[in-house]
């Protein structure tokens, strides 16, 4: 089969008990229900095209320009280019699409109205000569957008494979019995799911929905006969962003040499809502007691928390027309929360009632296996702490007849340095993973400027990023974006001595891994979904209003 990366390990028990055989699993389905490494790399990705629309045209090639509040969190040296104080404040429209392999099923689009940035820039000190000027910032930066959608169905293309199988094949490595599930409730009759690890925990409102059975000791599909094609739709939505509080302070020595620093409060929200559901065709009667038409499974996924970081940075002017910058920043230390729930829904008939269950008119089963919804809720937010990439940024920039400003910056981003520092699970959690599956990315960014007039700029951008992942081509459990290409436009006018207004129109997209939906495997059985890829793209539209004093 092909190579499948799981992003779980077995400190979290995906390998079952000591005694049991090795059942490996995993999928866009089956790992939600915790935060994972690649959640990690997803949350530790910025993009430093969200600023200002001036920084979003030339495509964030910032690290040696300054005077623009997106050096703030681009390198805190170009604070001190600053020649007067300033306000500005940055409204955007994202449109985001999907595209994917297979069948559609619901809509595929996301939009949405946000404010990409604002800031405020106060002069503290000007003199001719020597410290020439201090400037002190502060402003609120978009760093990434969590806003997407893809939906498929897979009419045709699942054969009779079915999530239950991976399912089944969980419960019987892990040794739970269905005499333990039915046991594991409290005095008021609430199932004690703290009790097993939430790699479990889809498996067991499976079992509660009829998709799997402990039969003569065990675990299979029994209400879900041999000759059923089985379809399976899927839809992931997700909303939410994450973005910085940054104080920066920026100096100017003797127009030549230029440092600054900034201290970042960065924050994260993410709901994610994925819905996968199955339904069973038969061309004949199946031979079993009850026949599942089909189920619904329900999961909400949130995250949500602070962080905190350093930057510093530099630039060096050595003729008037070249400036050369470097920027460092520092991981950010973030404290995350998450909480998690699921429901599933199924409609069983039953063929042949040996076990008295009540049925309607039709012979649908009553609860348990009607639409009523089998709910588990995991809000204890429990908390994770860990870090994420530290960067490296240079740059340079050349203006042609104090006209034309062309400016390319470089960028390196250490994925394989994150580390989880607190879990449930324990601190020692995805370490080995983190450092094999994962590396340094590289970022090229290429702005230009072009000054028609004194009060009229035109401005064009083009970044790529290359992908954090030693491996591309392997078929994760989740998709992970691995190439982002950026392409932007846009102009400035100067409406006034003290007003400018820049627009900007950019276009973005990104190539994820292939993944599957759900896949469950030994030395002896072997369940997976077909394999799917999906890319996302997204056109922005950008406004920066500047007030200069």
């Amino acid at each position: 089969m092909r190579k499948i990366v799981s992003i779980l390990c077995s400190a979290v028990l995906l390998c079952g008990v000591a005694s049991a055989e090795r059942f490996d699993s995993g999928g866009l389905i089956i790992d939600p229900s915790t935060i994972t490494a690649f959640d990690m790399f997803n949350t530790g990705r910025i993009e430093l095209t969200m600023g200002t629309a001036r920084s979003a045209a030339m495509a964030g090639a910032m690290t040696s320009l300054g005077a623009d509040a997106s050096s703030m969190v681009i390198n805190p040296a170009g604070m001190g280019m600053y020649r007067s104080n300033e306000i500005t404040i940055t409204p955007m429209l994202t449109f985001n699409s999907s595209s994917t392999n297979a069948n559609s099923f619901e809509g595929d689009r996301k939009n949405r109205f946000a404010v990409g940035n604002w800031g405020l820039v106060a002069k503290i000190r000007e003199s001719s000569t020597g410290v020439m000027a201090v400037n002190m910032g502060f402003t609120y930066t978009r760093l990434s957008d969590y806003n997407y959608k893809y939906s498929f169905s897979t009419a045709g293309q699942m054969g009779n494979a079915s999530i239950a199988d991976v399912y089944a094949g969980q419960l019987e490595a892990a040794g739970v019995s269905s005499s333990q599930l039915k046991s594991s409730y409290d005095r008021d009759n609430n199932f004690s799911w703290g009790s097993f690890d939430p790699t479990y925990w889809g498996a067991i409102l499976g079992y509660k929905a009829g998709l799997i059975n402990d039969v003569s000791g065990r675990w299979g599909r029994d209400m879900i006969g041999s000759n059923a094609r089985i379809d399976g739709p899927t839809t992931v939505e997700s909303s939410g962003s994450a973005g910085e509080w940054t104080w920066s302070i920026g100096v100017n020595v003797n127009s030549k040499f230029y440092v600054g620093a900034s201290i970042g409060v960065a924050t994260m929200k993410r709901e994610r809502h994925i819905y996968y559901g199955e339904s069973y065709y038969y061309s004949s009667e199946p031979n079993i007691n009850y026949r599942m038409d089909y189920f619904n499974y329900d999961q909400i996924a949130n995250m949500k928390g602070t962080g905190v970081n350093f930057k510093i940075g530099a630039i060096y002017r050595p003729i008037e027309a070249l400036r050369i910058g470097v920027a460092f920043h520092t991981p950010t230390y973030y404290n995350i929360v998450y909480s998690y729930q699921g429901g599933m829904t199924s409609q069983v008939k039953a063929l042949n009632n040996v076990d008295n269950y009540q049925v309607d008119a039709n012979g649908y089963i009553n609860p348990p296996f009607s639409n009523s919804t089998i709910l588990l809720i995991d809000d204890g937010e429990y908390s994770w702490t860990y870090t994420t990439p530290a960067r490296l940024l240079v740059g340079a920039s050349y203006t042609f007849a104090k006209q034309f400003i062309l400016s390319v910056d470089y960028q390196r981003d250490w994925y394989n340095g994150m580390r989880l520092k607190d879990s449930p699970y324990g601190d020692g959690l995805y370490k080995e993973y983190i450092k094999e599956s994962f590396k340094g990315s590289n970022t090229i960014r290429v702005g230009a400027e072009w000054r028609v007039i004194p009060q009229i700029a035109i401005r064009m951008g083009y970044s790529l990023w290359d992908g954090g992942l030693n491996d591309a081509k392997s078929v994760y459990s989740s998709p992970v974006i691995y190439r982002t290409e950026y392409m932007s436009a846009g102009f400035g006018i100067a409406l006034s001595k003290n007003i400018s207004l820049d627009a900007t129109y950019s276009y973005s997209t990104n190539k994820l891994t292939p993944y599957k939906t759900f896949y469950g495997y030994d030395s002896m059985v072997d369940f997976a979904s077909p394999t799917f890829e999906t890319s996302f793209s997204r056109h922005t539209a950008m406004l920066t209003l500047g007030l200069h004093f």
